[in-house]
């Protein structure tokens, strides 16, 4: 699974009655203009009052009176600039009901076309396209951003969430950087002003220091010396004669890193990347400090925050681990005609792209397992006909899985629906062995969690020895890679022998195809001779 280009999208202070301009308010009732207006802010009070206390419904019927109380409804109130917060309130309610998504959209817009520079209509709006995930509805979500943050420079979401929509589009790498940077002084300083007892702001801070160390980690030396050449922005050793733009942007990561670490020690994703960054798997590949595995945190912490845009972006990776593993499954099929596995696990399933390549050779539960909770939401709408990656008639509305469990593979135990058989028929893990270093325990467990002589298939990123000598190695990426002799060695301590490898390319990043392996391999008994006269030491 891949990681994402980290965005991180707050909806710190959407979609809250606080986006009231109180002061507007109180220009109003002190005014004294017609009686409409005075309606107006009377049913505005009330409307903020129901939402407040959580009363959403009666919280929109105090809004849409207050738009009624112009002869021409909603088009003659939003004209009136007194009208606009029950124009944005309404919207902001509708969102939270869920389901009203294109009325408050409509409104939105509405607000924006009274005021063009409204930076809570424009944050709203931008939200709203945010999540649509398109390419064409993040520019413009990045538009609407940008307008929220320079109408009220001092708003970090609005800066936060403009830098994860540039970074998102990767059309403006130094514009986000700038983003960033605002986003990180203006938290900063609102914390430092606060005494540094903010409600949660040290959690959002060091999220914004990750996406920051990140985007820097992929920096070009051509756009980090642009970069380091802007007056303002948070390099150190840009002074002349500091150091070459490639290292001082590797060391801006590693600082940005050090310091989301700091600021949230529960920050999984940071710890885990300081350490890819510090030592790419350390001297002889490993290395003493390099963690020999990502820790759950981090690989939940990266899905959750990947789910809503996974299928998409492996798509433009050209991602091919679920197909390639499919087709080592029928493989392993054509090798045992009319005789379909009683049952399966797919280890790490995400969204379920691989379900649909083991559905069809499996006739009893296919269970899958992820620690990310809103991939395996998106996997359980899937069913046999539609859904993780299946585009198919309707005929087949039976569930594709028939169990998904949130657990760490490395310690799950057999489900429930299995306990009293011989374990799986079959285990497939699509590209869920980068995220471990040391493969033992977690290819011990899988063969407890098997029936004698089960298959086990599964893709590994490739190092060659040189690479990697204690065979395997933490890359930049975040990302473990293997050697072949390692997974064979470490197969065989566990009981399996290898029936099939193939060397192959599970995606393409930034042009570059990323090296891997695929494996298939059988699970023996330790007494039982190897096919083809083989030792165990060969193995």
């Amino acid at each position: 699974v891949v990681p994402p280009q980290v965005q991180q999208h707050w909806a710190h202070s959407s979609h809250e009655p606080a986006m009231v301009q109180l002061f507007l308010l109180v220009l109003l009732l002190l005014s004294g203009p017609a009686r409409s207006r005075d309606a107006a802010a009377s049913l505005l009070a009330r409307g903020n009052g129901h939402y407040q206390r959580g009363e959403l419904a009666r919280a929109v019927a105090a809004y849409e009176a207050c738009l009624q109380l112009e002869p021409g409804g909603l088009p003659s109130a939003a004209a009136d600039a007194h009208f606009v917060p029950c124009v944005i309130n309404l919207a902001s309610v509708l969102v939270d009901l869920g389901g009203h998504e294109q009325r408050a959209e409509q409104l939105y817009r509405v607000a924006l076309a009274a005021e063009p520079e409204h930076a809570d209509a424009a944050y709203n709006l931008a939200l709203l396209l945010h999540d649509r995930k398109t390419e064409e509805a993040v520019e413009e979500a990045a538009t609407m951003y940008r307008v929220a943050a320079e109408a009220e420079p001092e708003r970090w979401d609005a800066w936060a969430n403009l830098a994860a929509a540039l970074k998102e589009l990767r059309r403006e790498p130094l514009g986000a950087l700038h983003a960033y940077e605002r986003a990180i002084l203006v938290l900063e300083s609102a914390e430092q002003a606060g005494g540094g007892e903010g409600g949660g702001e040290g959690s959002y801070l060091s999220k914004l220091y990750f996406g920051y160390g990140t985007l820097l980690a992929d920096l070009s030396p051509e756009a980090c010396g642009a970069l380091a050449a802007q007056p303002q922005n948070l390099l150190l050793g840009t002074a002349e004669g500091g150091m070459p733009p490639a290292q001082l942007c590797a060391a801006a990561a590693q600082n940005a890193m050090r310091t989301a670490a700091a600021v949230d020690p529960s920050n999984a994703q940071a710890e885990h990347m300081l350490a890819a960054m510090m030592g790419e798997g350390g001297a002889g590949g490993a290395g003493e400090d390099a963690p020999s595995k990502a820790s759950p945190g981090f690989v939940e912490a990266l899905f959750d925050d990947f789910a809503d845009s996974f299928d998409r972006k492996l798509t433009e990776l050209e991602y091919t681990v679920p197909a390639m593993a499919g087709a080592a499954v029928d493989a392993l099929a054509r090798g045992r005609p009319g005789r379909p596995f009683a049952s399966a696990l797919d280890a790490g399933c995400g969204t379920g792209l691989a379900g649909p390549h083991l559905r069809r050779h499996v006739s009893g539960p296919l269970v899958g397992v992820d620690l990310s909770t809103k991939m395996l939401r998106i996997a359980a709408a899937c069913t046999r006909s539609d859904g993780c990656g299946v585009q198919g008639s309707a005929r087949d509305q039976r569930p594709l899985y028939d169990k998904l469990l949130a657990l760490d593979l490395e310690t799950m135990p057999l489900p429930d629906l299995l306990r009293g058989g011989a374990g799986f028929d079959l285990i497939v893990a699509a590209d869920v062995l980068v995220y471990f270093g040391e493969l033992g325990p977690l290819l011990r467990n899988f063969a407890r969690l098997s029936a004698a002589g089960a298959p086990l298939v599964f893709s590994c990123e490739r190092a060659t020895a040189d690479e990697a000598a204690a065979g395997w190695r933490l890359l930049p990426s975040g990302r473990f890679a293997h050697t072949k002799e390692y997974v064979v060695r470490e197969a065989a301590a566990a009981g399996y022998r290898l029936i099939a490898y193939e060397e192959m390319t599970p995606r393409v990043e930034k042009g570059v195809p990323v090296r891997g392996h695929l494996f298939t391999l059988g699970l023996v008994v330790w007494e039982a001779p190897v096919q083809g006269g083989a030792t165990k030491e060969e193995l």
